[in-house]
């Protein structure tokens, strides 16, 4: 498959403050640091594919260097956890649009299911064959070729975010599958309500709170100890 170059949209980067976006990635990272693929992998406890982050990889800005730059992983997490946003949704179609024909067709989404299904396996999950998820996507999409769904369309049916997380992220696609199966049991869920971004950012709330009560834990104790060594 021909894997065409474009640069993908910047219109995220004023909708959050940077710097605590970019302490999102699992090391410590400055603005001046450029992140490695590895680091992409581990994003989201290894939810992407190889084939995302190397699409990822191949649409950065300045693909000549060795890394990605700040503001390019500014963008991708921004699109990653914000995914019912038009610019994100905008983002994500380039980075699917394998071929760069201006629609996501049955090559497309094959080069990215065919991996997540692989994975799905070794992770002992159930199995959904490729024409029953790309029928799903065409029920919910409903675009007007079957078989070929373009931006627009991807916009306007309201729940393009599952189809993105399905084909780009294994641990969302599950999650995905799981609600589904809520649904068609007739059980409700929260989490339909929720936004990705809201989900995201309460966990990275949390996930600060947790880390600032072990520093003030860790702070205690050592005073403790020098008072007991001063007695």
């Amino acid at each position: 498959m021909c894997h065409a170059r474009r640069a993908v949209p910047t219109l995220f980067l004023s909708l959050v403050w940077p710097g605590h976006a970019y302490r999102c990635t699992p090391t410590p990272l400055r603005r001046d640091t450029l992140l490695q693929k590895a680091d992409l992998m581990r994003y989201g406890s290894y939810g992407l594919s190889n084939r995302v982050v190397e699409r990822l990889w191949t649409l950065r800005r300045e693909a000549g260097k060795e890394g990605m730059r700040y503001s390019d992983f500014v963008c991708f997490l921004l699109a990653e956890e914000g995914k019912q946003s038009f610019p994100a949704l905008q983002y994500w179609f380039h980075v699917l649009d394998v071929d760069g024909d201006g629609y996501l067709g049955s090559k497309d989404m094959w080069y990215f299911y065919e991996e997540l299904q692989s994975r799905l396996e070794a992770m002992d999950e159930e199995l959904v064959s490729f024409d029953e998820i790309v029928n799903e996507f065409m029920d919910i999409v409903k675009p007007a070729v079957h078989g070929r769904i373009t931006l627009s369309e991807l916009k306007r049916c309201g729940l393009a975010y599952n189809v993105v997380s399905a084909l780009t992220n294994v641990r969302k696609y599950i999650a995905w599958e799981g609600l589904s199966s809520e649904k068609a049991a007739g059980r409700a869920s929260n989490l339909r309500d929720t936004r990705d971004w809201d989900i995201f950012a309460d966990a990275e709330y949390r996930r600060l709170v947790e880390a600032e009560d072990d520093a003030n834990r860790e702070g205690k104790e050592d005073e403790a100890v020098e008072e007991d060594e001063g007695a």
